[in-house]
């Protein structure tokens, strides 16, 4: 089968030898002055790991939508946050020059402030009013998921200066 370059920049990128992380995947221009910058969050290595779950894709969709948009840094240059249909992570859309430092700050801020979730009442916007399939979630599984992608962006030390060494011990 013959690769072809495509419109869309996420078939562009080799997924046998993608790895978890926080990658910079395109930046589009937009009438020459507005760039938008995409970003993957992989939660998981495509092919080399079981996808997310439906459940843990929901709840950190509804976390991280809401969360990051509070960010200091980041939450005003927030285009969109939305699952990979195949499962493995996220796409984060951004304008104004936000940085993968920028980025990783603000996942660990929302992780402080998150995690570990207790209970269903934990996830913004988990209702019938304000989702369309409120009774989708994943607690313990979101919880795992998270902390696993956490420990991909932050060595033990980081994780302890950032105020979230627990991704390294989970108590859950």
């Amino acid at each position: 089968m013959e690769n072809k370059k495509s419109v869309v920049s996420s078939f562009d990128v080799d997924h046998i030898t993608l790895g978890e992380g926080l990658y910079l995947r395109s930046v589009y221009t937009i009438n020459d002055e507005l760039a938008v910058h995409s970003w993957d969050m992989r939660f998981r290595a495509p092919m080399a790991h079981s996808p997310l779950g439906s459940g843990e894709v929901h709840t950190i969709e509804h976390l991280m939508a809401y969360h990051l948009r509070l960010d200091p840094v980041i939450g005003s240059s927030i285009v969109s946050f939305c699952p990979m249909g195949c499962k493995t992570g996220f796409y984060l859309s951004t304008m104004n020059n936000v940085k993968a430092e920028d980025i990783r700050a603000a996942l660990a801020t929302v992780y402080k402030n998150v995690f570990p979730l207790k209970s269903k009442d934990d996830i913004v916007g988990l209702n019938e009013v304000q989702c369309g399939n409120p009774g989708l979630y994943a607690i313990d599984a979101t919880n795992d998921a998270m902390a696993q992608y956490m420990r991909c962006l932050y060595t033990r030390d980081e994780a302890e200066a950032a105020g979230i060494g627990s991704i390294y011990n989970p108590a859950w």
